[in-house]
């Protein structure tokens, strides 16, 4: 079982050729929100690149969008929408490490370091560790 929730900015490094990236998903195979799908999907420029995507993301166990995940989501929001910027998709990221019990690994640490019960990790530590 994986411990870890990479955020979309962990497949963008990888999809881009980062080694770090790359080998950090190919040692530690971890989760992901099924809005990191849905995002790389919509970045995705032509049928080629959104093949790719859909391949990579399929490899990953995907954590989709459930009424607990949803609940947490909400939560997150009333307390830091209006104090901290929280965005729907980031608080439905977050909501998903916490209710999997999961180690959110991303570059946007500032998105997310003020969710109290979220364990985060700023992606370059987490490459670092290799």
């Amino acid at each position: 079982m994986n411990k870890y929730l990479a955020d979309t900015t962990v497949l963008i490094e990888h999809l881009r050729g980062n080694e770090k990236a790359t080998e950090f998903i190919e040692k530690h195979n971890p989760s992901i929100s099924v809005v990191t799908t849905a995002e790389l999907m919509q970045g995705a420029r032509d049928a080629r690149e959104q093949s790719k995507v859909i391949r990579i993301c399929n490899s990953l166990n995907q954590l989709f969008i459930d009424k607990k995940t949803s609940s947490t989501a909400l939560e997150l929001l009333s307390k830091f929408h209006l104090s901290n910027g929280l965005n729907f998709w980031d608080a439905i990221i977050a909501a998903s490490a916490i209710d999997n019990k999961l180690v959110l690994i991303s570059d946007n640490i500032k998105h997310f370091r003020f969710i109290a019960g979220l364990q985060v990790l700023a992606q370059k530590e987490a490459f670092a560790k290799l």
